[in-house]
């Protein structure tokens, strides 16, 4: 499945936004909170400093309960710190109902044992605090519980804070995203559209050139990569269009000495038994060869009216399987050939282009493969497809996968100097049989119906299979086609120079 460029480049931008959103986010929260902390931790160091301090100042040695009751609340109410206080005689006072004795960390006893003054940060009754505990000699041990509430909500805004900047930076990103991708997209859409119009034949097409960045730099490109290309092809389509005029013309100055040679071949035929041997043997060759070289320039005349698109066609709805019988029946095909003929098969065709077709495909056959040469006509509404079939197959040597997609080609030769020695029998269809223009104008005329041709060569030496499939149009087409001044000239002739 093919991916959009556009939805990558808006997730490549928002990603690349929410991979930096999270460090810089991170980041600054592990900053921020340690420093809070290290505040928090010195300022109830010095508070309990200065608590322990003013203890060892006021209080007498071994003092009342009282004493210290009165002690531990004006530091409570002084400093905000909760206090307990813990006697040399194991007994201990507290300024608040949540915490005790019991809640203190067991490692600040240990240091105290030492002499030490240490602050710690600890969990207590669920809430977060810095503990600093200090000793007082002969007086109490204490321990001031510096609340972090207040720094746990600071964390926890900022947390906040920093996750919705993150979630607005990462659609911003995608915004911008989504403008950059419009804005590098439409250009290359533009080119995609541009390449799409030359796929077709508007060879005229150019894209815009503005600014002066990469993708302008592509747009000339384009620019002049289409405008040599509509220059080559235009000099291509007039050095056709002047082949086709030199074609057309030999074809038609040729037309008159030709009939005048044909001419004079068949008086010469007709007269062969007064000369002698020599004479005669170069009569006949010069009658197959005259009457070759009069083929060949029909074929000429009707590929040129092909290619100028001015073929003439006389359409008719007629009953292809007749048409088809009748074919086989003018050229005494009918007893070498095996039909399988569906009756009343009609469709709208132009008769002598059929007749073309079926000599051009069953002579090829006859000639180039073997016997049985079968012709099938049916209907296509079976398949679900509206239409006729024409289809005609061998049992002969096959055509060499190498050779099936030149079939078509015109003068395509598979080996000239093989064919020559060995008369064309070889199953390299027909090299020497003709100048190579029967099946490429076969072809042209199923085409012309609206069909095609198609061949397929059978595995083990089945033989060619030739399918004409005619569209099965309802009516003729909306402009019949005159036919040309010189509608003498044949369609085509029966040609049999199929190549392998």
């Amino acid at each position: 499945m093919r991916q959009r460029l556009r939805p990558r480049l808006i997730a490549t931008f928002a990603l690349v936004a929410a991979l930096t959103s999270v460090g810089v986010a991170a980041t600054s929260y592990t900053l921020v909170r340690r420093e809070i902390l290290r505040r928090a931790d010195e300022t109830a160091a010095r508070q309990g400093r200065a608590a322990l301090a003013d203890a060892a100042e006021r209080l007498p040695p071994s003092p009342e309960p009282a004493q210290l009751a009165d002690f531990a609340a004006r530091v409570k109410a002084r400093d905000g710190l909760e206090v307990v206080t813990v006697r040399p005689d194991g007994l201990s006072d507290t300024t608040s109902v949540s915490l005790s004795a019991r809640v203190v960390p067991a490692e600040l006893g240990q240091a105290l044992a030492r002499g030490r003054v240490v602050t710690v940060r600890a969990t207590a009754a669920g809430a977060p605090y810095v503990v600093a505990a200090g000793r007082v000699s002969g007086v109490a041990d204490f321990y001031f519980f510096s609340s972090l509430d207040d720094v746990a909500e600071d964390l926890r805004l900022l947390r906040n804070v920093l996750a919705g900047v993150g979630a607005a930076l990462v659609v911003l990103s995608g915004v911008v995203g989504a403008l950059a991708a419009r804005s590098v997209l439409t250009p290359i859409r533009q080119a995609r559209a541009a390449v799409h119009r030359l796929e077709v034949g508007l060879l005229e097409t150019r894209l815009p050139e503005r600014g002066r960045d990469e993708l302008a730099d592509l747009a000339h490109s384009f620019n002049a990569m289409a405008q040599a290309l509509e220059r080559t092809i235009g000099e291509l389509r007039a050095l056709e269009a002047g082949q086709r005029r030199f074609v057309s013309d030999v074809s038609h100055e040729l037309r008159t000495p030709l009939t005048a040679l044909t001419t004079a071949a068949d008086v010469l035929e007709a007269n062969a038994g007064g000369l002698n041997d020599p004479g005669r043997r170069a009569a006949r060759l010069l009658v197959v060869e005259a009457r070759r070289l009069r083929t060949l320039v029909d074929d000429l005349m009707e590929i040129s009216r092909m290619d100028a698109g001015a073929a003439a066609m006389a359409w008719e709805r007629m009953d292809l399987s007749a048409l088809v019988a009748d074919a086989l029946r003018a050229r005494g095909w009918s007893d070498r050939v095996d039909t399988h003929l569906e009756q009343a098969v009609t469709a709208w065709v132009d008769a002598r282009r059929i007749d073309a077709i079926v000599g051009n495909l069953v002579g090829n056959a006859l000639e180039h493969g073997r016997p049985p040469v079968t012709v099938i006509v049916d209907s296509m509404t079976s398949t679900g497809v509206e239409g006729v079939r024409l289809q005609v197959a061998d049992a002969g040597p096959g055509i060499p996968p190498e050779h099936l997609a030149h079939v078509f080609d015109r003068f395509y030769k598979a080996d000239p100097a093989r064919s020559r020695r060995e008369g064309g029998g070889s199953g390299l269809r027909g090299p020497n049989a003709g100048p190579g223009l029967g099946l490429a104008i076969a072809r042209e005329n199923a085409r012309l119906h609206g069909g095609d041709i198609t061949v397929s060569s059978r595995a083990g030496g089945g033989g060619a299979v030739f399918t004409v499939v005619l569209s099965g149009r309802s009516g003729p087409p909306g402009t019949v086609t005159e036919l040309l001044p010189d509608r003498e000239a044949p369609v085509t002739t029966d040609r049999h120079d199929v190549v392998p």
